[in-house]
């Protein structure tokens, strides 16, 4: 690692007192002859790394939509390997009991247009079993989707401005916040914009696309009906102190089943 302390983005928000103690703080460990690179932990090899890993470094998840479509072709049943990677694309293959997809999608504090849910409603007659679901952090679910019908019903899905892509496996799952966000007339802030915004951000971003599974965010506004933030793996609710309002994140306890 360079011993030379990067001029931090103006984003990061250091004061010159920060960026002069941090100066400090590299050039003290450099004078002692001693680099971060010391103590970064090697990468695993190859033969070490349990099946899923190896499998994301053979190839990416999100790079595994061509081998979607030429299942289709023949109306294929996906290997041990892609039943794995289509996960990044929202498709959970479920053998041995149905021989067909289930489809998770990701919408970000259960916000839909009816235009969004008459398409939705239209491919379940369509291509699934003709059934929603409704998950327990306000998603939808469809199921049966055969794999031959597979790159349609993702393409009509992105059609109307909704997403599957990272809808499970090491991925965040979908954002939650107060059902009730942005008509609730108790509410300290509206958190819906800060969902939209994070939501776009995970979806362009393969960053967010590699961690634990079923890691959970979720706003809660302050209002009549909580988001549950203090299930989630990061949880930031707004609270009152004194005549002024802010956000606070409580330490994570864990996550919620999707």
């Amino acid at each position: 690692m360079n011993s030379t302390l990067p001029e931090p983005p103006a984003s990061a928000g250091f004061t010159p007192e920060q960026k002069e103690y941090l100066a400090g703080l590299f050039a003290g460990v450099a004078a002692r002859g001693q680099r971060f690179s010391d103590v970064e932990p090697a990468p695993a090899p190859k033969e070490d790394l349990i099946l899923e890993e190896r499998i994301k470094r053979e190839l990416h998840p999100l790079d595994a939509y061509e081998q979607i479509v030429e299942n289709a072709a023949g109306n294929k049943a996906p290997d041990k390997e892609d039943i794995f990677r289509f996960k990044w694309n929202g498709l959970f293959f479920l053998s041995p009991m149905k021989d067909a997809f289930m489809a998770r999608l990701r919408i970000p504090g259960g916000v839909v247009t009816t235009h969004q849910l008459r398409e939705l409603a239209r491919a379940a007659q369509d291509l699934t079993s003709g059934y929603v679901q409704i998950t327990t952090r306000a998603n939808f679910q469809m199921r049966l989707i055969q794999p031959k019908d597979a790159p349609e019903f993702l393409r009509r899905i992105q059609a109307v401005g909704l997403h599957t892509r990272g809808a499970g496996a090491d991925n965040i799952r979908n954002l939650t916040a107060n059902p009730t966000a942005g008509i609730d007339p108790v509410e300290l802030i509206d958190v819906l914009p800060f969902v939209q915004r994070l939501g776009q951000t995970i979806i362009n971003d393969r960053a967010f696309y590699d961690l634990p599974r079923k890691f959970n965010i979720a706003y809660d506004g302050g209002g009549l009906i909580g988001s549950v933030e203090d299930t989630n793996d990061i949880g930031v609710k707004a609270v009152r102190i004194g005549s002024t309002t802010s956000a606070a994140s409580p330490s994570p306890l864990g996550g919620e089943r999707d």
